[in-house]
């Protein structure tokens, strides 16, 4: 009984070890598109040139770097590439988006942490891949399928302030909208006026 009890403590002990924080699962909050932009430092349309595992000597651990080139840079400092490193860890079990070359997106990124971390605001919520829809229309849609993305907006804020605009036309066809892909020129103009608002 006494050597059970003992294999029952050591298993539980290497259990708690190998549960660091970046290896539990995360919990995340709906965000609606205000809350996404709203937390967002750094907001761009662009294609992924790559994304790679390898040694960092700033944390001293190996993380995965990911690089885009920027097609449209909607918040933040304009720049022709961006890239960021994102925790190897969380890659791995899922935590955050992943990214192929090739791919092209826009994407909503929290600032860099002290040690050059970033991810996707909300993670699957601040990621939208670009698509091309059954009929041939440029789409977007995130990890969440849009859901509950346009929840919640009061358009009654931005009618003031963007009167008569391509801005408050793309936010009365979006807002209505539960779920599924936005076509990509009305999802940008939606950006643009929300973060031209802020």
């Amino acid at each position: 009984m006494r050597m059970i009890r003992n294999l029952t403590l050591v298993v539980v002990l290497i259990w708690g070890c190998l549960m660091t924080k970046e290896s539990m699962p995360v919990v995340v909050k709906q965000m609606n598109l205000e809350d996404v932009i709203t937390s967002a430092q750094y907001i761009f349309s662009g294609l992924c040139t790559g994304s790679e595992r390898r040694y960092d000597a700033e944390t001293g651990r190996e993380v995965v770097f990911v690089q885009f080139t920027v097609t449209q840079m909607l918040k933040g400092e304009e720049v022709d590439e961006i890239t960021f490193k994102m925790s190897k860890v969380a890659v791995d079990i899922g935590n955050v988006p992943t990214f192929t070359r090739g791919q092209e997106v826009i994407l909503f990124l929290y600032g860099k942490s002290d040690v050059g971390f970033t991810s996707p605001v909300g993670l699957a919520q601040g990621t939208f891949s670009v698509l091309s829809s059954s009929t041939g229309e440029k789409v977007v849609v995130n990890g969440n399928n849009n859901s509950n993305l346009f929840q919640g907006i009061d358009t009654t804020k931005y009618a003031k302030r963007a009167a008569g605009s391509s801005f408050l036309a793309a936010l009365d066809r979006v807002v209505p909208h539960q779920s599924g892909p936005v076509n990509y020129q009305t999802f940008i103009t939606l950006v643009e006026g929300m973060v031209d608002t802020q």
